[in-house]
């Protein structure tokens, strides 16, 4: 039970990862607290950027694709052609093709293994896991990632802090019969979120429609009411199914690295924070947050160094984020009517895992966007608050 690395969390960044080391010539497995991998259904869009790095992978993962994008605010709205198509993706169908990719690669993947600890030993690390029955196990390791989500054990084990997260939940439904399957909308209501609303088509047939929110409470009974305001529930029982999860943020405060004796333990997905906050989309910026670590094992080069063009991407996102809470819907009618031809040119050839080489154009397409930076510093010189926002999560 020696390994060159260990992978703690059978998620879509630790399988990537694992896989690429295994390919590397590392002996590498994957521990998962799972008995079985079979995680939630949760329907996602992510956008192109996901051929790149897996385009023998259209066929077993996708849905379907997207088009066009809406974004509506509460008195307008705008479109969106898309040059390449957002892609329609189910996790659990990613997370099982990556796993077997894993394994093809010589991964050894052990479920039902809960991590508790970890401690320096010899050259590396010594790893405690227990399994169902309570049986302790004893593994020693050179390195170790923790891909093992926005609660991870690993970090607590090793001191690091947690991300922020927020709740998402989004109901099943049946397509309207007038939607057009290659369109997504996005609605803005800072009465009801922060964040925003959407409908996501994943079919001809089928759709999600779901938020983003700061609690939980109260979130199915806000979705419920959104859908029959929008028309999209046919009786009050009209939702197939729902989804929800926790998404983690990124915090430009989190570490996501750190060592035990000299063994390097390096945090991916979202145990990292490696999520946007504009979007709460973390599945390509997790992927590439795997391929960093990946890059800072095999090359013996700093975690650090290796995230650099991610932790600039997301650290915009971020950036964002912190401006939009400053809005009211007043200013999101004026931010969707500020989408002028030029900047729906723009966003439909550079998507959102994409904009921090090309983002510094956006003021010389529509310097109307700039009329919003004095309505956001007089807000807050006038002591207007941000919408509400989420705490580091305390290490438990």
């Amino acid at each position: 039970m020696d390994w060159d690395l260990v992978v703690v969390g059978a998620s879509s960044a630790g399988l990537y990862a694992a896989t690429e080391l295994a390919r590397a010539g590392k002996r590498v497995a994957v521990w998962e607290q799972a008995r079985t991998l079979n995680p939630a259904r949760r329907t996602l869009i992510v956008t192109p950027h996901l051929w790149k790095i897996f385009p023998h992978l259209k066929t077993p993962i996708l849905l379907h694709t997207i088009r066009d994008l809406v974004l509506a605010s509460s008195c307008t709205q705008t479109r969106v052609t898309l040059k390449d198509p957002d892609l329609i993706i189910e996790r659990g169908a990613l997370i099982h093709a990556l796993a077997a990719e894993a394994q093809a690669a010589g991964v050894s993947i052990f479920f039902d293994r809960r991590f508790c600890a970890i401690e320096s030993w010899a050259n590396g690390a010594k790893i405690e896991f227990q399994n169902a029955a309570r049986e302790k196990i004893f593994v020693t390791t050179r390195d170790v990632i923790g891909a093992d989500g926005v609660f991870s054990d690993v970090a607590r084990a090793v001191g690091l802090q947690h991300p922020p997260t927020v709740p998402i939940l989004q109901a099943e439904i049946e397509l309207p019969h007038n939607w057009n399957p290659a369109v997504t909308q996005v609605w803005f209501d800072t009465a009801e979120t922060r964040f925003f609303y959407w409908l996501i088509p994943e079919s001809t047939t089928r759709a999600v429609v779901g938020l983003v929110g700061d609690a939980s409470a109260q979130m199915r009974h806000i979705l419920r009411r959104f859908l029959e305001r929008e028309g999209f529930m046919h009786s009050r029982h009209a939702a197939l199914a729902y989804q929800g999860a926790r998404i983690a943020l990124y915090e430009p405060r989190l570490k996501p690295a750190t060592k035990i004796g000299n063994a390097r333990v390096l945090l991916v997905g979202d145990a990292a924070g490696h999520v946007k906050v504009t979007t709460v989309g973390g599945t390509v910026s997790g992927i590439l947050g795997a391929a960093a670590a990946v890059r800072a094992l095999t090359h013996n080069t700093a975690y650090d160094k290796e995230l650099r063009a991610l932790t600039l991407e997301l650290a915009l996102h971020w950036g964002m984020r912190a401006a939009l809470d400053r809005l009211d819907n007043r200013a999101y009618d004026q931010l969707v009517t500020s989408v002028n031809p030029r900047v729906q040119e723009f966003l439909s050839e550079h998507n959102r895992d994409e904009m921090a080489g090309v983002a510094w154009q956006l003021p010389f397409l529509q310097p109307g966007l700039l009329a919003l930076v004095p309505r956001m510093l007089w807000q807050t010189l006038c002591g207007r608050p941000p919408k509400p926002t989420v705490a580091m999560q305390p290490q438990d």
